[in-house]
């Protein structure tokens, strides 16, 4: 069993205090394509896991209305495939869909971080939109594979939530994780989704007791008003888009993120939305293998170490800073957190001028938040609102970087020194550190005076 640095604790685990969603699947290869729209478009069974598919459903209660309503939406499950591989946690993605269909922004930022610890994590379809009616939704994608979908409508997306968080832990129907018993099960969101949740735990969660923690990603114009204690433990991660100068209203149960650099939209998930997710939706491929993925990471997670022309392109592309690595962390501390464990690690907060703007360095970098090592080592300029959600980075012309470091060997040896110091607060894993000092030792090409001089 994976342990994700969760020692001994004892998760605080919710007892079901209302309906269950009933499960029925898993819905296998009906339909016109024979696979779930916006499943995964590597193979994770390669990595000992299982997708399927599975329609929920039940009677929701209007939230703020009144009245009750059934409804049929549906979940991607992936799950270890061998009991000993799970680590116990649940995740549960709600789901973004904001453009008018799914994008499940967490999953595609942080996939590689759950498969390697030993999660279960779930695409859940909360919301109407995401269902139908554009033609990158399920129901006009697939109308025979979806024709029992029904969503009654957003107003019931909160009860919806609540059951099937409860359908997990007691399962109504078939047993969606085959015999797999969370511990604790957390949600996540970022944008659009995030706003769902910054609202479902200010007026939802003392009643329903059904989620253990939230992940509150890039809440945009939300504020940070979580009373003074929430019901759960929230964890609060922001981009330079989402930064206002307001304390937030809580101090117990609550940890906010700030991350210098970051943009609200980035590199890394626009490429897994475009070279992978869009292309098995559209042009129908078959799944790809785990090392398509590989692959695909050298390109998408350039921090600006790589000299690119994408760099320049605005939303899809563009804005390079890491925030995966903010994702991955915040998870693992929330994680622990859920489970009795230690609170996360506060960072500074951002730093903000006479008119309530971010503050920025001689590079017009954020000043202040949580920091990571490319944005006090840098080798770019983070654009990280240029674009309103997305943002566009400009590498560092090769007089500036010589300026700053020598030589590439210098460069490497401050951009160590930043990652361990970052490891050892709280806010980077080991094993993305290694990733993050892989990329920075094949800069090398930054530096063409290096080589030229080499023996």
């Amino acid at each position: 069993m994976f342990l994700s640095g969760c020692g001994d604790s004892t998760p605080t685990s919710l007892a079901p205090a209302g309906p269950s969603a009933r499960f029925e699947g898993p819905v296998g290869s009906a339909g016109l394509y024979g696979h779930p729209m916006w499943d995964h478009w590597f193979d994770i069974g390669e990595l000992g896991y299982v997708e399927e598919e599975f329609f929920v459903s039940g009677r929701a209660r209007a939230h703020a209305g009144e009245g009750e309503a059934d409804y049929v939406t549906r979940v991607i499950v992936r799950r270890p495939r061998d009991a000993a591989d799970f680590n116990g946690t649940l995740l549960l993605d709600w789901v973004n869909v904001t453009a008018q269909f799914e994008n499940a922004v967490d999953t595609l930022t942080a996939h590689r971080f759950f498969l390697r610890e030993g999660y279960a994590y779930v695409h859940l379809s909360a919301q109407a939109a995401g269902l139908c009616c554009s033609p990158l939704t399920p129901k006009v994608w697939d109308p025979l594979r979806y024709a029992a979908l029904d969503h009654p409508g957003d107003d019931y997306a909160f009860d919806m939530v609540s059951q099937i968080a409860r359908g997990f832990r007691s399962p109504q129907g078939t047993d969606p994780m085959a015999g797999l018993r969370p511990e604790v099960i957390l949600i996540m969101g970022q944008s659009q989704s995030a706003i769902r949740l910054h609202q479902y735990v200010n007026e939802v969660q003392a009643e329903a007791q059904a989620i253990d923690g939230f992940l509150i990603h890039a809440d945009v114009g939300a504020g940070k008003d979580f009373g003074a204690a929430p019901p759960a433990p929230v964890m609060h991660l922001l981009s330079d888009l989402e930064a206002e100068p307001e304390e937030p209203t809580a101090t117990d149960n609550y940890v906010l993120w700030e991350v210098a650099g970051a943009a609200h939209q980035d590199l890394w998930v626009g490429e897994h939305q475009v070279l992978g997710q869009s292309r098995r939706v559209l042009l129908h491929l078959p799944k790809q293998s785990m090392a398509a993925d590989d692959r695909l990471h050298r390109i998408a997670g350039n921090y600006g170490e790589r000299l690119d022309p994408a760099l320049g392109l605005c939303i899809v592309a563009g804005a390079a800073f890491p925030m995966r690595y903010a994702v991955a962390a915040s998870i693992h501390h929330l994680d622990r957190w859920a489970r009795g464990g230690p609170k996360p690690p506060q960072p500074p907060r951002y730093r903000f001028d006479d008119n309530g703007e971010l503050a920025v360095d001689d590079l017009g970098n954020t000043l202040g938040g949580l920091r990571y090592p490319p944005i006090d080592v840098p080798v770019a300029r983070y654009r990280s609102t240029a674009c309103g959600l997305g943002g566009i980075t400009l590498p560092l012309t090769r007089f500036a970087l010589r300026q700053r470091y020598p030589t590439h060997a210098d460069y490497v040896a401050r951009m160590q020194e930043a990652t361990d110091a970052t490891v050892a607060a709280g806010y980077l894993l080991p094993e993305d550190a290694a990733e993050l000092m892989e990329r920075a030792k094949a800069a090398a090409p930054r530096w063409p005076l290096d080589l030229l001089q080499r023996p």
